[in-house]
């Protein structure tokens, strides 16, 4: 059982370059992964992450593009059991969305900060990313760690 006095969030692209050999981060990423994974700390996933991953994987051009089936066995076998799924609910999400508005946040950074209140609310004390530059306008709570 990990400890729970940290925990570090995952970000899609991380996960990408990690499952898939012939991303050029992959060595990074699986590394960092490994890290994480190995350490006596909890890995939170945050469902947009998940769900967004399994997105890329099946829609990259034909020659990376993986089948949904293979998609999922590839999330499950290296994610399900290790990680901790963290999303928001219900009120939660009208929450953000009023947060993002009275901070004059819009656009694709949008999704970056639905993936920062997932890890806050799992209690993240870092968000393990490459992109580092999209997340640290929106967050001085979590550190920003790349691989």
């Amino acid at each position: 059982m990990r400890a729970a006095t940290t925990a570090v969030a995952l970000d899609t692209n991380v996960i990408i370059a990690a499952l898939l050999a012939w991303h050029e981060h992959h060595g990074r990423a699986l590394r960092a992964l490994n890290e994480v994974l190995g350490q006596r700390r909890r890995v939170l996933l945050p469902i947009p992450v998940l769900i967004e991953a399994y997105s890329v994987m099946t829609r990259l051009p034909d020659r990376h593009r993986l089948q949904p089936a293979d998609a999922l066995a590839l999330l499950e076998a290296t994610l399900l059991g290790t990680c901790e799924s963290v999303s928001l609910e219900g009120e939660e999400g009208w929450n953000l969305l009023r947060s993002l508005r009275d901070s004059s946040v819009q656009g694709g950074r949008v999704y970056d900060a639905q993936i920062l209140a997932c890890a806050r609310k799992g209690g993240a004390t870092e968000i393990l990313t490459f992109n580092g530059r999209h997340f640290k306008p929106l967050s001085s709570e979590l550190e920003i760690r790349e691989p």
